[in-house]
């Protein structure tokens, strides 16, 4: 949700205070349900537009009208060499319904971290965003973070930053090297959704530097997000991406990148990257996600689609000028049977000695790749209510890297759903 889009903080010391009503809404016929979801990350590192380091420990609950539900990640230290080096983190997202109505929250905690070689500091950050919605109708929501043993340029700074507050750093020159935001706080209310995300710091280079960083190169820690919805009569759900790659037991090696989500209750949202993979795998250049969902009294859709310019594995044993992975799914009217659509495609897709493979390749197509392992090209899987497409996936027949044998790699993503 850095969409669920990738743009994004909190601690249970941070802010103090009772959150005002947003917002009120009488209550709505029987037939009606509550809408939520909620998302956490320890870190976000892009150097140069491509993604170094995806959303780490992310923690995850989809558009869903089910509550009573907690989701937690952890990870190790993470390391990005001459950007950011950030601690173990645990992340969590939960939604609850009791007496009082309906909540959600999530919240990401990191251990050291230290940004621009020492430039940027804290012992430890924390960020939390928290929604509720009352029996009477009364939406609520807040954003807390705290950043322990914060220093920036070498001067300690509070624990609780003031929101939105900034800081630009300077080279020894007195040349722009970056700006440091702290605290980033959002709380509002669109269409029928009470939108809380939070980021506790945040690190953009702005300047020439010695550390060989791309001017626009980010750093993103302790990221925070929730949704809630006043009740509608139902919701939509997708997402999108354009590579990730994961362990033979499941567990996240390279994060989703360009990866963005459908408002589940209507709107849009995007996410581009100037080149995204797996590293040592897959390189791709420039990389787009965009999404639309809308959620009316009558119908419902939701719309996902991934560009990716050039995408080559394996420096290009598979390669492509472009790959589009594109999906919707409908409902006319309440009770319709939805209806899904795949617009997915290969252009230009050529598979070193396999040259009978060509952009007009069926639908879960099967094959082996010798040096590569099993591939599915244009993996297509639906249900009466969802559509789910890969356009690339491959598990590993032998060690790349850090990926073991077994791994799976994935490249174009999108799927839309309604619920």
């Amino acid at each position: 949700m850095m969409g669920k889009k990738l743009t994004a903080l909190l601690s249970a010391a941070a802010i103090a205070g009772v959150a005002a009503p947003l917002s009120a809404s009488p209550a709505t016929a029987a037939t009606s349900t509550t809408g939520v979801n909620a998302y956490a990350y320890g870190s976000y590192v892009v150097v140069g537009g491509l993604v170094r380091s995806g959303p780490t420990a992310l923690a995850s609950i989809g558009c869903t009208t089910a509550f009573g539900r907690t989701v937690t990640g952890s990870t190790a230290a993470v390391t990005v060499p001459a950007a950011a080096s950030v601690g173990a983190t645990r992340t969590s997202a939960s939604t609850a319904q009791g007496a009082a109505g309906h909540s959600s929250r999530a919240s990401a905690t990191t251990g050291a971290v230290d940004v621009l070689g020492g430039l940027v500091r804290a012992d430890a950050v924390t960020s939390t965003s928290t929604a509720a919605r009352s029996t009477a109708g009364t939406l609520t929501g807040r954003n807390q973070s705290q950043l322990v043993g914060l220093k920036v340029g070498g001067r300690a700074l509070n624990a609780v930053p003031a929101p939105n507050s900034s800081i630009a750093l300077k080279t020894s020159t007195g040349a722009a090297l970056a700006t440091v935001y702290l605290n980033q706080q959002s709380k509002s209310v669109v269409g029928n959704d009470l939108r809380i995300s939070t980021v506790a710091l945040r690190v953009v280079i702005t300047g020439q530097n010695s550390l060989g960083l791309p001017i626009g190169s980010s750093i993103a820690v302790g990221v925070s997000s929730t949704s809630l919805s006043r009740p509608v009569l139902g919701l939509v759900g997708g997402v999108g991406y354009s590579t990730s790659a994961t362990l033979a037991n499941g567990v996240v090696s390279t994060s989703r990148t360009a990866l963005a989500y459908p408002p589940c209750t209507g709107g849009a949202s995007k996410a581009t990257l100037a080149t995204a993979g797996v590293p040592g795998v897959v390189s791709t250049g420039t990389t787009t996600t965009e999404t639309l969902s809308k959620v009316t009294a009558s119908s419902r859709s939701s719309y996902v689609k991934n560009t990716i310019a050039g995408p080559r594995v394996l420096s290009g044993l598979i390669s492509a000028d472009a790959i589009i992975a594109e999906t919707s799914v409908s409902q006319a009217t309440p009770g319709a049977a939805p209806v899904t659509t795949d617009s997915s495609r290969f252009v230009g897709l050529r598979i070193a000695g396999l040259p009978a493979i060509s952009s007009s390749v069926k639908p879960n197509t099967v094959l082996t790749v010798p040096g590569l392992g099993r591939v599915t090209l244009h993996k297509v899987v639906r249900t009466a209510t969802s559509l789910d497409v890969v356009m690339v996936e491959v598990v590993t027949d032998r060690v790349f890297g850090s990926l073991p044998t077994g791994s799976v790699i994935r490249i174009g993503g999108s799927a839309t759903s309604v619920l």
